[in-house]
């Protein structure tokens, strides 16, 4: 019977020395995981700002691109076009020959 309880005792023992090394290797996985969640908020907070900074500079040249769509479109309306050139080419040249006209009569 001694016999007996001394075997259940040893492996009582073993098995208590089992759980301590599940409970330690628990641990020990428990803090890795932590600290990778940690890394990760990090992670996701640096990236926050940078998108945060990248809309700011969209934002900007948004702006940037309105202010030369308008230039553009004010240019357009003001230049002048190849319509305008050849009819004021052909208006000089009716000049110039009524001038010379005149000159010479």
């Amino acid at each position: 019977m001694e016999k007996t309880l001394k075997l259940i005792l040893d492996k009582l023992d073993n098995l208590d020395q089992k759980v301590n090394t599940m409970d330690q290797r628990l641990t020990t996985e428990q803090k890795r995981q932590g600290d990778l969640l940690y890394q990760l908020i990090n992670t996701v907070a640096a990236t926050n700002i940078k998108i945060s900074e990248t809309n700011e500079r969209m934002e900007a040249l948004e702006t940037k691109v309105d202010t030369v769509v308008d230039d553009v479109k004010e240019i357009k309306n003001s230049m002048a076009t190849k319509h305008d050139l050849e009819y004021y080419d052909l208006m000089i040249s009716e000049h110039s020959r009524e001038i010379h006209k005149l000159k010479n009569s």
